[in-house]
């Protein structure tokens, strides 16, 4: 096995539990020293925004204040592993924009850890998709293709209607202005009623892909919604 980043040569040592289980272990394709250089974030109760989690001095952040008022009512519960870093910010270029879709496995550990919690809940778990045009381009669905590295079930449950910009294109408050770009097929209407749904991207910036998600599928009565995204 080796670091996605920089090709050392990773060691991984079985514990005696992990080969008792007889079921899949999984492991970060990253070696320590990369790893250092990564801020997987723990949330507490202060210094952090109650619903999209940001670093904050406010009670809410201003991204929220914004949305509680274009949304009334409704409040976001997003979670996220890690600050969108410089490294992270490297890793995304290599996964999204060159294609490398040997990154998928760069966090599945981790990956796999925060999410299997939501599977077991009963959550159906819902990627942002990319365009059409985007699929060809780049071959893969970034977050489909994380998803899939570290075994988590999915459902294609929103469409994009057209090609569009990508969002590290666009300035802030192009992002804020978007169009709605998703839309629900009526044969897939029915999975969204009285389910437990868990929105996942790969970043979040401003929220307002995630908004439109929200708003995609509440339209058709789901139980909950929460989101997560790797970085924000």
């Amino acid at each position: 096995m080796r670091c996605r980043f920089c090709q050392s040569e990773i060691l991984r040592n079985l514990t005696l539990t992990q080969l008792l289980k007889f079921s899949p272990v999984y492991f970060n394709h990253c070696c320590a020293s990369c790893y250092l250089e990564i801020v997987k974030v723990e949330f507490t109760q202060r210094g952090f925004c109650p619903y999209c989690r940001k670093k904050t001095k406010e009670d809410i952040c201003q991204d929220c204040q914004l949305w509680q008022k274009e949304y009334q009512g409704f409040k976001l519960d997003h979670h996220y592993l890690y600050e969108h870093n410089e490294k992270m910010s490297d890793y995304f270029k290599t996964y999204k924009f060159l294609g490398d879709i040997r990154m998928a496995d760069t966090f599945s550990a981790d990956i796999q850890q925060e999410l299997v919690s939501y599977v077991k809940q009963g959550f159906i778990i819902v990627p942002i998709p990319v365009s059409r045009k985007r699929l060809e381009i780049r071959g893969f669905n970034q977050v489909e293709q994380f998803l899939k590295e570290a075994n988590i079930p999915y459902q294609k449950i929103l469409k994009k209607r057209r090609d569009t910009a990508s969002q590290s294109e666009k300035t802030r408050e192009e992002r804020l202005k978007m169009e709605q770009p998703f839309y629900i097929s009526k044969r897939d209407r029915r999975k969204v009623t009285n389910q437990s749904i868990l929105v996942v991207d790969d970043v979040y910036t401003t929220g307002r892909t995630i908004l439109y998600a929200y708003d995609q599928l509440n339209n058709y009565h789901p139980l909950e919604i929460k989101s997560f995204s790797i970085t924000r």
